[in-house]
């Protein structure tokens, strides 16, 4: 009796425990540095050079970084292209609001590299979620250089609206 009372103590305390381990396997551990591919380390200076050319309104460091067929598709008007030479006097006249790089992944492909991200929209020190912004940039090799040749853009929206086939799990948070 005793014995199986134990191990329906064992069993209890572990089912109990179980949403904590799970919690706490979700959020990094204390001091925890996530891991950063070659990758995303490359694509990462790669989007904050480019960010940071057009919050200062450096055109010349933009233009280099932005192949000449490039265009901007967002998600409210996918059949609307912006051309790069509309998307550069746009961007460059009013950047938006800062921002800082989440959830960054690339696939490489060889010549072209697929980045999706997200840009968590910053107030000063705090962050405006209702600005977010879900990015993925198609860029291409130029010889020993990449250049930006395709962005897709969205509003981050609302974790509720499902997209078929998409998972409604929330991401793993990781910051770079």
């Amino acid at each position: 009796m005793n014995t199986s009372r134990l191990v329906i103590a064992f069993l209890v305390a572990g089912v109990l425990a179980y949403p904590l381990r799970a919690h706490a396997a979700d959020s990094p551990a204390p001091g925890r540095i996530p891991t950063v591919t070659r990758l995303v380390k490359l694509f990462l200076e790669l989007e904050g050079a480019l960010a940071a050319g057009v919050r200062s309104g450096n055109a010349t460091a933009v233009d280099g970084m932005v192949a000449d067929d490039f265009e901007l598709r967002v998600a409210s008007m996918p059949g609307n292209p912006t051309p790069r030479a509309e998307w550069l006097r746009l961007a460059l006249d009013k950047p938006g609001p800062s921002f800082r790089i989440e959830q960054m992944a690339v696939h490489d492909f060889g010549e072209v590299a697929i980045v999706s991200f997200l840009e968590a929209a910053m107030a000063g020190e705090k962050r405006d979620a209702t600005r977010d912004i879900a990015t993925v940039d198609v860029w291409k090799r130029s010889g020993e250089t990449w250049k930006l040749a395709v962005r897709y853009a969205g509003p981050a929206g609302s974790h509720g609206f499902a997209i078929p086939g998409a998972s409604m799990q929330p991401p793993i948070e990781k910051r770079y």
